[in-house]
């Protein structure tokens, strides 16, 4: 697969294997170089002495209309009938590897789910200009092969803490991906039915 630039859409060619599986990834480093300024913010409640990130997901159907049992933080499974799950929590960065992971098994999954929109929060009170090494990623769960991936540390967002990163959508009969890549305030992604559902597009 080519690399896939902001704003570009290319078929999603999953491994014909088992459930179809996909899945994102979000990591980033511990935050261990703490300076007396941010043990002061933390104390008064402005800032968390660690970042905590969150990979989230939310589903939408073919009216772009969000789909109860998304979740835009950590909570076991995202969807009811078991095909779309998280990893778990993750509050400090700590491990190699993905922080979290949201798995998606796109074989049985409900028809009426058109779009799935991966996105990365901060909760910690910090930007992603403040996080040390953030990158998440949307790979194949077969072969581990990256389909799309990205470092969040683009000028543009050194002073959002949220980030639309991708969506795969259904389109004639498989899935495509788009790649949007494009930060947030917080709250614009706590109302998926306003300017979040206005991103989903299809080639």
């Amino acid at each position: 697969m080519p690399r896939l630039e902001k704003g570009q859409h290319a078929p999603l060619n999953v491994t014909q294997k088992s459930a179809h599986r996909v899945f994102a990834g979000l990591a980033w480093e511990p935050h261990t170089d703490v300076s007396l300024i941010e043990k002061l913010e933390n104390m008064i409640g402005i800032k968390k002495i660690y970042h905590d990130l969150d990979l989230g997901c939310l589903l939408f159907d073919s009216g772009k209309k969000p789909i109860g049992g998304g979740a835009l933080a950590p909570g076991g499974l995202i969807d009811r009938t078991g095909h779309i799950y998280h990893s778990g929590d993750n509050v400090a960065g700590v491990g190699e590897g993905d922080d979290q992971q949201v798995s998606v098994e796109l074989l049985k999954l409900d028809t009426a789910i058109d779009y799935i929109l991966f996105t990365a929060i901060i909760k910690s009170g910090h930007t992603f200009g403040e996080i040390h090494s953030p990158e998440i990623r949307i790979a194949d769960g077969y072969s581990n092969h990256n389909f799309l991936q990205t470092a969040l540390t683009h000028q543009e967002g050194r002073i959002k803490s949220a980030f639309a990163f991708a969506s795969i959508y259904r389109k004639d009969g498989g899935w495509n991906i788009h790649n949007i890549s494009t930060y947030l305030d917080l709250p614009a992604l706590q109302k998926p039915n306003g300017a979040l559902s206005s991103l989903l597009i299809k080639a």
